[in-house]
């Protein structure tokens, strides 16, 4: 669900009653056994979301842009307690809306509710689209495929014809999104540097070949 499926009215209502927060780079905002007391919106900025498993491992399961909610699933389960860690990428701004208030709304108006199931929907068809293109794939199909898809979600096009991946992302956080080690992670965007297909430069991914990386966006 974002803020942009709603109309205004419907949109207003929910930020009305929320409370704003401003987060600085890398501050969470919730973290795992913490209570769902409600559901959040990026106003600015982005957010990660964080799993951990078990044994301490850390894979990034999704990117809130502006408009996105999250923490979502959470509210709609049964203990309510946060699975996942969200984050701030960047400095961000979010508005919480408690559960009270989102669950009243949700259940008076059919506009929010059809924009809140089809949320659902399409980040439930997004998951399994995801483990369905990733499962058996080595680590470097693993990071072509991711960087496309940031390309397309986040690309700016350069006046030379590159695409540069508007978020700043550390080698941890792509590690994290393709579930590899940073290690590893770096030395595969080396080798996809010395072939001329990306550059790196301050935390900043250029694809050089756009066209290299099968979800990347397409040129008009």
């Amino acid at each position: 669900m974002n803020l942009s499926d709603l109309p205004e009215k419907q949109s207003s209502a929910l930020i009305a009653g929320s409370r704003t927060r401003k987060l600085a780079r890398n501050e969470m905002v919730y973290g795992p056994d913490d209570l769902a007391d409600g559901v959040h919106f990026v106003i600015a900025g982005r957010v990660k979301i964080v799993r951990t498993s078990p044994s301490g491992s850390e894979a990034i399961v999704g990117i809130r842009n502006v408009g996105d909610i999250f923490g979502e699933l959470t509210w709609m389960s049964d203990d309510r307690k946060r699975a996942t860690s969200a984050i701030g990428i960047e400095a961000s701004d979010i508005a919480a809306v408690p559960a009270a208030l989102f669950e009243r709304l949700v259940r008076s108006d059919a506009e929010i509710a059809r924009a809140f199931a089809r949320g659902i929907a399409r980040r439930l068809a997004s998951a399994e689209e995801e483990l369905t293109e990733l499962a058996g794939k080595s680590v470097p199909g693993r990071l072509v495929d991711v960087l496309g898809k940031l390309a397309n979600e986040h690309g700016v096009e350069e006046p030379d014809g590159t695409l540069r991946i508007a978020l700043n992302l550390t080698h941890k956080d792509l590690a994290d999104l393709i579930g590899t080690s940073r290690e590893t992670l770096t030395k595969e965007l080396s080798v996809l540097a010395d072939v001329g297909l990306l550059r790196v430069a301050q935390r900043t991914i250029t694809l050089v070949q756009p066209r290299a990386f099968p979800f990347a966006r397409k040129r008009e």
